[in-house]
């Protein structure tokens, strides 16, 4: 194969007009986070005011994970359907319905209604925001500006976390869940403020389109031989079967796939939402009051703003692979040293070390998985495939988190918390396994990837030099 020439120094130019276009969809990341951030205070009250016990406790927090798994399968056909912006759109009122109705609720079945409206608002932007991004941005930045979902998501729990705390005397759950409407609607507000998708447009045969949001995000008239290239590629695979579900497993798309998904498996089976979801009810277990706990959770979440900012720094520096290696082996580390603390007799000592061990999880993974598996995902599909392959990374993401969110209280009930922070070590020692054989996808635009992807199948030899496997 030839060496893909070199992308022109123009497209790698930020204008205001992109600058607009992701500050708005990002929005999607913003609410994401808070209904994660807000769940687990919020349910321990739902549990008080319903007498719920652990398995439903765990039901109504993760309801929106599975409101998120329906919205992640429906928002890629959705976003081949009518658009990216459109679809973003619709998430938006989704989430506004479904934070409202979850407030207002007179029962334990309208909640769960609710929750999981919230969910399907949630899935579909979580599907859409990435793929939007990193069709905008200039392939010099596409990382740290994906990223850029990631960190408005780790504000996100940050404020549900501090709503948590300043509601936590009264008990307000109504109010904490209430308030995620907000976001909801501008982000259905400010969806129409930002183009198509170009590469979309390009997909649906509206060339014209596609030019001329090419020049005004690019900020210049002369954009024909990035759109060249997008309609090269978009028209090498035109005998296929086009964007439908069974492409995502032929030939040389599988290892894409394959990759993609399990970035997003690892990224989310590591255990982040048990710590996220329960880390007031760890605490409390080592010896901290209630109020500490969810103090310390506020910690928490400053941690994993700042170290999600540090990370969008070195996304595009650093590489993929090398920092979700580092992120794996910490995590790894992190949840052993839990386990064991856990396993100890409750004291100051190892409430303090247990807190520690928190901390360094939360740092590593944000700086690791938490930031860097979303611009994997949003980077290594194929263009014809793009939407419905992250669609199903994105239904993985909330199958894992469903299934955490629900059986980790009886879990940690079950067999204790020490034999479960064991049970996430052991998974996040296999994805160290994983990274160690996984493709790099910094510095190349998407067409460059697919072109590289396409030229080795049935294994795939990218930049570092590694394999993968059909």
């Amino acid at each position: 194969m030839q060496p893909t020439p070199r992308v022109p120094a123009e497209r790698d130019r930020m204008t205001g007009y992109v600058y607009i276009a992701i500050a708005v969809s990002t929005l999607g990341g913003l609410i994401f986070g808070y209904d994660i951030g807000v769940s687990g205070g919020a349910g321990g009250f739902v549990a008080g005011d319903f007498h719920l016990g652990a398995f439903l406790q765990g039901a109504v927090v993760s309801g929106s994970t599975l409101g998120g798994a329906i919205g992640a399968l429906a928002g890629g056909p959705l976003a081949d359907r009518f658009g990216r912006r459109w679809t973003l759109l619709l998430s938006g009122v989704l989430f506004s319905l479904g934070a409202l109705v979850s407030a207002l609720a007179p029962d334990l079945a309208v909640l769960m209604t609710g929750r999981v409206i919230v969910g399907v608002g949630v899935g579909a932007a979580s599907v859409l925001v990435p793929v939007y991004i990193a069709e905008l941005a200039p392939s010099r930045v596409r990382g740290a500006l994906v990223a850029g979902f990631q960190l408005l998501t780790t504000l996100g729990i940050l404020v549900g976390y501090g709503i948590n705390a300043g509601l936590a005397s009264t008990e307000a759950w109504r109010w904490s869940l209430g308030l995620a409407a907000v976001p909801g609607v501008l982000l259905s507000l400010g969806v129409l403020l930002i183009p198509e998708s170009p590469r979309w447009l390009v997909v649906q045969g509206r060339r014209d389109a596609a030019l001329r949001v090419l020049r005004r995000i690019r900020g210049r008239q002369d954009v024909a031989h990035e759109l060249e290239e997008i309609e090269a590629v978009n028209n090498e695979d035109a005998s296929a079967h086009r964007g439908r579900w069974r492409d995502l497993f032929r030939g040389w798309v599988r290892p894409m796939v394959v990759v993609g998904i399990l970035v997003a498996f690892f990224a989310n089976g590591c255990g982040i939402n048990l710590i996220v979801y329960f880390a007031p009810q760890i605490l409390q277990s080592v010896g901290m009051g209630s109020s500490a706990s969810l103090l310390a959770t506020v910690g928490l979440g400053v941690i994993n703003v700042v170290f999600t900012a540090v990370g969008m720094a070195l996304v595009d520096r650093v590489g993929r692979k090398p920092m979700l290696l580092v992120g794996a082996i910490g995590m790894t580390v992190s949840l052993a040293a839990l386990a064991v603390l856990l396993a100890l007799p409750v004291s100051s000592s190892t409430a303090t070390l247990s807190l520690v061990c928190l901390a360094v999880y939360i740092v590593v993974y944000a700086v690791s998985p938490g930031l860097v598996a979303y611009v994997v995902i949003s980077e290594i599909f194929p263009l014809h495939v793009r939407a419905k392959a992250t669609a199903a990374a994105t239904f993985v993401i909330f199958a894992t988190n469903l299934v955490i969110g629900v059986f980790s209280l009886p879990l940690l009930d079950s067999i204790g918390a020490p034999a479960t922070m064991t049970i996430f070590a052991v998974v996040c020692l296999v994805f160290v396994v994983f990274c160690l054989r996984m493709p790099e996808t910094k510095g190349r635009t998407l067409e460059e990837l697919e072109e590289h992807f396409r030229a080795g199948s049935p294994a795939t030899t990218v930049e570092d030099g590694t394999r993968v496997g059909a």
